[in-house]
């Protein structure tokens, strides 16, 4: 019992010690959702407008390879209604899976493929596609 409450002092000082997050402004950062019905797919752009380096989580930006595993932070609206991201698996990093840094003026790119949503065809086939995307860059610690 005594080991486990040392424990558990010790993980709550190591949290409390750590620097909080800020969160980058809106105006820190441009997001571009281009369509892509040639290559079924919508290509992301983000450019970075702060003075300082802006980090995203690897799990929450999607690079041009491959969504990561367990990233959820898109939704695609069709004429049917709205569509989530199939399931991709879970990531599990003990304390994260790392960050994608951005320099300023740097411009990172990624990609959601139709098939991400559904059946590629029928995503394609349909006339109204909207992709919302949330993404969240907040400035690197280092």
């Amino acid at each position: 019992m005594r080991l486990a409450f040392s424990i558990l002092v010790l993980m709550l000082t190591a949290c409390a010690s750590s620097a909080p997050i800020r969160w980058a402004a809106p105006v820190d950062f441009a997001l571009a959702i281009a369509d892509n019905p040639a290559q079924q797919r919508f290509d992301l752009t983000l450019t970075s407008k702060a003075a300082e380096p802006l980090c995203l989580s690897k799990e929450a930006w999607p690079a041009e390879e491959a969504l990561p595993a367990g990233f959820d932070g898109a939704t695609l609206t069709i004429s049917s209604g709205k569509k989530e991201l199939l399931p991709t698996g879970s990531a599990y990093c003990p304390g994260g899976c790392g960050n994608l840094r951005v320099e300023p003026g740097q411009v990172v790119r990624g990609i959601l493929p139709y098939a991400a949503f559904g059946d590629a065809a029928t995503i394609a086939a349909d006339p109204t596609r909207t992709l919302t995307f949330e993404v969240h860059p907040f400035v690197c610690s280092n």
